[in-house]
């Protein structure tokens, strides 16, 4: 019968699919756990999104990237630290996701130095204060377990937006943004028992704004805190700041 033996090309090509599988499955039992890691993220949708849009955030002229990025060959050889970082990055996006916090005004990004975070001060602080929030409170106690487990140095950077003033309680926003970074260090050391050789305080009144200051987002979105982690190798290196 004319166009009889068809079924056989098919089945081949089932067969040749069936086998490219198998195959994948055992290289993929055969990986190491990192690895796996690091392919799972290249499949989520947050790393195609970061694809399209870029980083969120720049400082220092240089864009930070994310560390994931880069990780695309699950051949591809990363060292002990490049790992910690990974997975540090992971566990703070994590964080920022389990809490309330608008996601346009935070975030977490990397470079070959170390992993950053910002969240608005809105989301830590009382309005126009540096005392802590109960929800700031909870954020930093997640902070407290990442120095712990991962034996990171962490700087801690104050922003304030240019409609900030400070009063009645500082002279001006640089003050302001100074308490609010000081704050969260010293509800580090004192509640988390972080010693405070792994701890720096950086402030910058509104001197580094991410976005413009012409509307009540964008200032929320100014008035931040940053938290910057890296590896003791790096800190005493480089200038963090």
């Amino acid at each position: 019968m004319a166009g009889g033996g068809s079924w056989k090309v098919a089945y081949a090509d089932f067969v040749t699919a069936l086998m490219a599988f198998f195959l994948l499955m055992w290289i993929l039992n055969m990986a190491p756990e990192e690895t796996k890691v690091i392919l799972a993220e290249y499949f989520t949708p947050e790393y195609w999104e970061h694809q399209a849009s870029g980083p969120s955030l720049k400082e220092g002229g240089s864009p930070v990237q994310n560390l994931g990025q880069n990780v695309e060959d699950a051949n591809l050889e990363i060292t002990e630290a490049q790992q910690t970082q990974f997975v540090l990055n992971k566990e703070l996006k994590q964080i920022l996701m389990a809490d309330p916090i608008p996601q346009n005004q935070s975030g977490v990004v990397s470079d070959d130095l170390g992993t950053l975070m910002h969240v608005s001060a809105d989301a830590m602080f009382e309005p126009n204060s540096s005392e802590l929030s109960p929800q700031g409170k909870k954020l930093l106690d997640s902070v407290v377990g990442l120095i712990m487990k991962y034996n990171v140095f962490l700087v801690v950077r104050g922003h304030a937006d240019s409609g900030e003033t400070g009063q009645p309680q500082y002279p001006s926003n640089w003050e302001l943004s100074s308490a609010r970074a000081s704050a969260c260090v010293e509800y580090l050391i004192k509640r988390g028992k972080v010693s405070p050789q792994k701890l720096r305080v950086v402030a910058y009144g509104d001197t580094r704004p991410l976005v413009s200051n012409d509307t009540e987002e964008e200032r929320a979105m100014n008035r931040r805190v940053e938290f910057n982690f890296f590896r003791p190798e790096v800190l005493s290196r480089t200038n963090a700041f």
